[in-house]
Order: structure tokens, then C-alpha cells, then sequence
């Protein structure tokens, strides 16, 4: 694979594992990314152990590179009671592997340090065209040509309707704002993370960045706010104004500056393929372009990660082929995306059923089917 060449449209999360993997394996590698810079965003996730794993595999410490910190537990609640709650250790059980919260700057700076000489990075590059003849990937003012063109450009990816027409982006009706506070100004906060869902459909979550801070997560119904950041921060207070503590004291901490909010969307279904092959090449979806899963189950990250490592996998198996390298990695993913995007979309589906609906399977639900559904999440291992 010495003189192969390809081209990774994205430089998110997946776009960066999968320059990682491909570099590692010989290959010379194009990273476009529209934005000037390579920049991760001021916001925390969860990782769960199956994408601390992956990043393991890419020669990632999650806790070391990335700073995170562990989640020892995870905690759902409604507005007056504990609703579920399990041990983090619990995901890892095979290996030990944490789940981890990691604030996302730090994350995207340990994937860029990883990239390597054979990486170019080519930023404020908005790819406007792909041939899937004579393969290659490029904007009206350039042209990389390639062997494999790996699109992960996002929910929104304009590469995803060549490949699967009947996979659009759905529009979940709900909005998310986001805090992150440094650690001089966060609250109290423990080793867990915790969602608490409440009345009208809304939603609030907090977890601890540790050096970092604290990160925290509100969804509410509707649209897009088009009020500035201050009066955002005076529409969550009053929204979450009786919320049991510590809800409000992680919003008083939050300066409007430190407020984000994007829509919710997701891909459905899952698309029936992920590549298409073109003469010896092709071209194969990845991250988000590929099945951005509903996020409420918080797995966007993770799936990313380990559709690079996946993609290695199938390289390395076969090298003689990408054709019979990427029909290996549709069979090793699609199983696992398509588990993944029902349960998401289930879930998504409950929490949005109005507050007696909610309320009602929060408290019918037993503990065992939650663990077991959390654990169905995580137990992904490298293939090998």
C-alpha cells in the first residue's frame, strides 16, 4: 500500500482517525477541511469504552492525550426521583476500559498530533465535487486525485445521496445548548454522569471534564433560538428554574459567552451500503456522513473512532482489493450501526413522548434492561 493515495473529506472526528489509520498503514493521505483552522470545539462528550477502545487502537490515551476523565457512574433521573443508576466499570467489564468524558479540544488535539508526515492538511477547502470515474475529490479550484476518497463531511454530507439516496437527515424537533465552565467557576461535582428528564420534553445532563471543568447539556423542544446568548441564558434559567440541584447552579455558572445550541438531527434508516466501489478504488462514508445516529444516547464520537479503526482492519485484510477491503467493512459495521441507530432512535422516540409518557417508562423500566442496553453499547472490540 506504499503508493497508494487517499483522499479524507472532513477533518472531524472521523476524518482525523481515518487520516491516522491510513497513514499508518503507508498510505499517503489529502485531509480537506473546510474550516481555516484545525480546531476542536469548547464543548465535553462522553466516550464510551467501545470509542476508549478504538482510540487505544490509534495509539490514543483517553485519559493521558486527551485528558479525560473517567465516568464511575451513570445516573438517570426524572425531576423527583433516581430512575436508573450503574456502575461505569460495568461497560468495561471485559477489559476494564473506562467510559470517559473528555472536553472535545483536547480530544481533537491528541487526533492531530497523531497525523504524521504522510498527512497533508489542506484547510479552507470546501469540496464541491467528486468523480466517481476517475476517482477523486477536490473544489473548483483543485483536484486530488485517489485511490480511495473516504467522505466524512458530516450529517449533512453531500456524499451520502450517491451512495445511499434513501438515508436523508431527519429533523428530531428538538434543540441542545451546551455549557462547558472552566474549573475555577464549575460547581461541586462528582465522578458521574448524569441525565435528568423532566416536563415538556426537556432534557438535562452534566458530567465533570476534571483539569478542564465541567461540561453540562439542556435539550428543549423546537427550533433554533434566534435571541442573542443573553437572552438564551434567561430562557434556560427559566426553563430549568425548579429543576432539582445541581441544575441550576451549573446554568448560574455559565456565562452567555459559554453557551451553544445546535439543532438535533439524525440519519434514517442507517443506509443499506457505506462504500461504492469505482474500478480498483472507491469511496466509503464514515463518522456522522455515514449514520449520524439520534444523540441522545451520546454515541456519535465513539461510533466515529471505531469506524476508522474498522477501516484498517478491512485495508490490512485484504490489500490486494479496496473493493473487497470496503464490502469487508460494510459487513463488519453495518450490524453493529444499524443496533445502535434503532436503540437511538427508540430511545430518542420515548423521551420525547410528553412528560406522563416519560415518567410512567422511567419508572417501568428495570434497572437490568437499562445496564444490559448500556452494555449492548460498549461491548465493541478492535476487530482482529
Amino acid at each position: 500500500m506504499q503508493n497508494r493515495r487517499a483522499v479524507v473529506v472532513g477533518a472531524g472526528v472521523a476524518g482525523l482517525a481515518s487520516a491516522i489509520v491510513l497513514s499508518k498503514l503507508g498510505w499517503r493521505v489529502a485531509l480537506l477541511e473546510r474550516r481555516e483552522r484545525l480546531k476542536g470545539d469548547d464543548l465535553g462528550m462522553i466516550l464510551w469504552a467501545s470509542g476508549v477502545r478504538a482510540l487505544r487502537a490509534l495509539g490514543v490515551d483517553a485519559t493521558l492525550d486527551a485528558a479525560g476523565t473517567p465516568v464511575e457512574r451513570f445516573e438517570i433521573r426524572n425531576e423527583e426521583r433516581l430512575s436508573s443508576s450503574f456502575a461505569g466499570a460495568m461497560l468495561g467489564a471485559d477489559d476494564g476500559t473506562p467510559s470517559v468524558m473528555v472536553h472535545t479540544a483536547m480530544l481533537y488535539e491528541a487526533l492531530v498530533s497523531r497525523l504524521g508526515d504522510r498527512v497533508e492538511v489542506h484547510p479552507a477547502t470546501q469540496v464541491d465535487r467528486i468523480d466517481m470515474v476517475d476517482l477523486a475529490a477536490g473544489d473548483a479550484s483543485r483536484r486530488w486525485n485517489a485511490d480511495l476518497v473516504v467522505a466524512a463531511d458530516g450529517i449533512d454530507s453531500p456524499t451520502r445521496p450517491l451512495i445511499a439516496p434513501g438515508s436523508p437527515t431527519v429533523d428530531a424537533g428538538v434543540v441542545v445548548f451546551r455549557g462547558t465552565i472552566p474549573a475555577h467557576r464549575a460547581p461541586e461535582r462528582g465522578a458521574e454522569a448524569v441525565e435528568v428528564y423532566g416536563p415538556d420534553r426537556r432534557r438535562f445532563g452534566y458530567g465533570d471534564l476534571g483539569h478542564a471543568g465541567a461540561c453540562w447539556w439542556a435539550t428543549v423542544p423546537g427550533g433554533m433560538r434566534p435571541e442573542s446568548p443573553q437572552i438564551q441564558h434567561e430562557l434556560i434559567n427559566r426553563w430549568f428554574a425548579d429543576w432539582p440541584a445541581p441544575v441550576g447552579k451549573y446554568i448560574a455558572a455559565t456565562r452567555p459567552s459559554e453557551l451553544t445550541q445546535q439543532s438535533v438531527r439524525y440519519v434514517w434508516p442507517v443506509p443499506p451500503r457505506l462504500h461504492q466501489a469505482a474500478g480498483n478504488g472507491g469511496i466509503v462514508l464514515m463518522g456522522d456522513a455515514a449514520h449520524g445516529v439520534a444523540p441522545i444516547l451520546a454515541q456519535g464520537a465513539s461510533l466515529a473512532l471505531e469506524d476508522a479503526v474498522t477501516l484498517g482492519w478491512a485495508l490490512r485484510r485484504t490489500p490486494e482489493s479496496i473493493p473487497d477491503a470496503l464490502a469487508s467493512y460494510d459487513r463488519a459495521r453495518l450490524p453493529r450501526l444499524k443496533r445502535v441507530a434503532r436503540l437511538s432512535r427508540r430511545v430518542h422516540t420515548i423521551a420525547s413522548g410528553g412528560r406522563g409518557v416519560t415518567r410512567g417508562l422511567l419508572r417501568a423500566v428495570p434497572d437490568s434492561w437499562v445496564q444490559s442496553q448500556a452494555a449492548s453499547l460498549a461491548d465493541w472490540q478492535p476487530p482482529r
